[in-house]
């Protein structure tokens, strides 16, 4: 299957790229360092106009984490790797939608390409938000007040490129209350389906050992140390755990926080209860899901697709409300969601845990989902590209 990958250096001598279809869909991802939500998003649009025949491809200024040999369709990724510079970034995005323009909009994903292609005179675009300033993990209170003002200015250059005739589209009710409060716009939403299938679907009856899983990056945002701090309370109480052989604790993805989180772990004496695997292979994570009985989601965030990825493979999740997919698991027996601080997350777990060992929610349908493909359509259809 041919996956190219071209590069467009940012010089005089800069090599040209590939010929590419006029009505080539564009997708924009300014710097790729793994394959996270947002990427693996991207692709899934990228395969489902691959499979009615739309040509796309991905302009981004470095991928590393390899993008199109993640796709399972033939993809082309355009490289420009300009100077690690804000300036040099945006010239080379100008540069590059100047000398190659396309019949249709590009879709940009996120707030740094949107705040870029702003800067770079692009206007008109489309933009798949997929966290508002509030989610990033520099919170304004903890920043300087320099950095806050630069927020500021970056918000309200980044609403003039998103008020421009585009749509931006979004995943949940508080990123387009988000979008309306910060950048003035009225934003799409557009439930995102996971990214599994319901082939994987198995009930789990649970025995005398019970196994828990987080699938995320290690961040601060994705609440870790809410999960060992519980766990450590869990687990010192007696009365909570008195009929439970083994509980365990699975944590897979990477980030800045993995060793300060295993760090953690060890003060709490948790070592032996929770397990760090960091990236795995498509296979490991199967086996990962496959072994586990209820899923841990207490992060805050613009959606939160692994929980849709458990649900479908029959685990129950524990999430808390500022998950957007909460927006949708609301009220079902397959879902403990919580709200408010970290104290409160002890009782919602003793309750996950109760039901999912009384199996309460396999008395129940599944909660219904979108779908990877009907995410793409819509997606599509917003943006005028079919």
């Amino acid at each position: 299957m041919p996956k190219t990958t071209p590069d467009l250096a940012d010089g005089p001598d800069s090599p040209t790229a590939p010929p590419l279809a006029a009505d080539s869909r564009v997708l924009v991802i300014t710097q790729v360092s793994e394959l996270g939500g947002a990427e693996r998003a991207c692709l899934a649009l990228s395969r489902w106009l691959y499979g009615k025949g739309i040509p796309n491809h991905f302009v981004t200024y470095s991928d590393t984490a390899g993008l199109a040999q993640a796709a399972t369709h033939p993809l082309t990724v355009v490289q420009l790797h300009p100077r690690l510079r804000a300036i040099p970034k945006i010239l080379a995005l100008r540069r590059y939608f100047r000398e190659h323009p396309s019949q249709f909009q590009p879709l940009h994903s996120g707030y740094q390409p949107a705040l870029h292609a702003t800067l770079g005179g692009m206007r008109g675009f489309h933009c798949l938000m997929h966290d508002t300033p509030s989610l990033f993990s520099d919170a304004d209170a903890e920043r300087s007040r320099r950095a806050r003002l630069q927020r500021f200015i970056s918000d309200r250059i980044t609403a003039v490129g998103l008020r421009s005739g585009g749509r931006t589209i979004v995943t949940s009710t508080y990123l387009r209350a988000e979008c309306r409060r910060v950048f003035g716009v009225d934003a799409a939403i557009v439930r995102m389906g996971g990214f599994g299938s319901l082939n994987d679907f198995h009930a789990r009856p649970i025995g005398g050992s019970l196994r828990l899983l987080s699938v995320s990056r290690v961040e601060a945002n994705k609440r870790i140390d809410w999960m060992l701090r519980t766990l450590y309370r869990l687990d010192t109480d007696a009365s909570l755990l008195s009929s439970l052989i083994d509980l365990r604790l699975d944590i897979v993805g990477r980030g800045a926080q993995l060793d300060t989180m295993r760090a953690l772990a060890a003060e709490l004496g948790m070592a032996a209860r929770v397990h760090f695997h960091g990236f795995v292979s498509d296979d490991d994570l199967t086996a990962l899901y496959d072994r586990a009985d209820l899923f841990l989601m207490p992060a805050v965030q613009g959606y939160g697709i692994p929980a849709i990825e458990a649900l479908q493979r029959g685990i129950p999740v524990l999430l808390h409300r500022s998950s957007g997919v909460s927006d949708i698991l609301l009220d079902t027996p397959w879902a403990t969601v919580f709200e408010g601080d970290e104290p409160n997350m002890l009782a919602a777990l003793a309750s996950a845990i109760t039901s999912a060992r009384e199996g309460r929610h396999l008395a129940a349908p599944l909660p219904e989902m979108p779908s990877e493909d009907s995410w793409a359509e819509q997606v599509a259809r917003l943006c005028n590209w079919l």
